[in-house]
């Protein structure tokens, strides 16, 4: 089984280095103004000056958007690789690889003032790492926001993910806070490494089959506070009842996530927590936890969070459409969906 999916996986990578070449072509011809700076072009520091520049003018308040010395030393410790393209002497996009500690290889940090650019860069940077790293899988935090208040939707990032790169969705929740307007906004984790077709619901239905919810619920602790809360299973935690009252958690601004191995441990959480009226299942985690089981994502909205709406492509099979869709389906009764329309502020 493990010969065969690995098969599988080289068999769709090396098909994907002549269509992201051929797409990489296409974009060129369209776009011949466009002057791409590849890794290394810049100063490690300027590069992550330029990159955070071009964040904070889509997204505001982009998470990393204080780090500068850290991405700058990433840059330099070939942790992150940064493209940049520029048009008319201005940047107008940018997109990275970000290798993680655990082996995979994020496609990220990509924003585009100008369509088509975003999709060069990232088409570049994917097949930068298929020719050097293809065993590593590729993974991506995909926008599924609709287009409002002068944003441009996360549509185009979900076709290059989805419909260029083969990524599998297997989670979307409204992880991230970004500015003008003030908003949470919904992305889709994805990965190249999981067999198609298959829907986040179902990834999950497949890890708790045959295994028995009730019994004592393990306590918690919260472990992190930005760019949202997350709360881990604890021996030596708090209830969850004690949790969700001192951190506020209803009411606090934000997102919270609750990630739960599913271990014989903590099946009575994972049933608390599907049963609670005000926490969304919103699918897998990519990894497996500290005991070789997977993680289950679980999340909740603050009572006065404001969620941008979505949009999920038709790009995908119609089954994991429709999955992703109907996740979050519960966030709208948790928190204030805003207008597809808001003024800008």
């Amino acid at each position: 089984l493990v010969v065969g999916r690995g098969l599988f996986v080289i068999k769709r990578i090396s098909m994907n280095k002549e269509f992201i070449s051929a797409h990489i072509a296409d974009v060129i011809e369209t776009h011949p103004e466009i002057e791409v700076m590849p890794p290394g072009t810049l100063p490690p520091a300027d590069t992550a000056t330029h990159m955070i520049s071009l964040l904070r003018a889509v997204y505001v308040n982009h998470g990393i958007a204080n780090r500068v010395r850290d991405i700058t030393r990433d840059i330099e410790s070939g942790n992150l690789q940064t493209w940049l393209a520029k048009r008319e002497g201005q940047l107008v996009a940018t997109a990275s690889l970000v290798h993680q500690p655990n082996g995979d290889v994020e496609i990220g940090r990509a924003v585009s003032l100008e369509k088509g650019n975003g999709k060069l860069l990232m088409l570049l940077a994917s097949l930068a790492h298929l020719k050097n790293n293809s065993d590593a899988p590729i993974v991506a935090e995909v926008r599924a926001a609709e287009q409002f208040g002068g944003i441009p939707s996360g549509e185009a990032t979900q076709h290059i993910c989805f419909e260029l790169l083969d990524l599998v969705p297997h989670a979307l929740a409204p992880f991230f806070n970004h500015g003008g307007p003030v908003r949470n906004e919904s992305f889709i984790l994805a990965r190249s490494d999981r067999q198609p077709g298959r829907t986040a619901t179902e990834m999950v239905l497949s890890t708790l089959t045959n295994r028995d919810l009730r019994g004592r619920v393990q306590r918690v602790k919260l472990v992190q506070d930005e760019p949202f809360q997350i709360i881990v299973p604890d021996t030596n935690g708090s209830t969850l009842s004690e949790i969700w009252t001192a951190k506020d958690i209803q009411f606090k601004e934000g997102f919270t996530l609750f990630p739960i191995e599913v271990t014989d441990a903590n099946l009575a959480l994972v049933g608390t927590l599907l049963t609670n009226p005000r926490i969304v299942m919103c699918g897998i985690d990519h990894r497996q936890g500290e005991n070789g089981k997977p993680i289950i994502l679980f999340g909740t909205v603050g009572k006065d969070t404001k969620v941008a709406p979505s949009k999920i492509t038709d790009a995908l099979a119609p089954a994991v459409r429709r999955d992703l869709q109907i996740l979050p389906i519960s966030l709208p009764s948790l928190a204030i969906k805003i207008s597809t329309r808001p003024a800008m502020v």
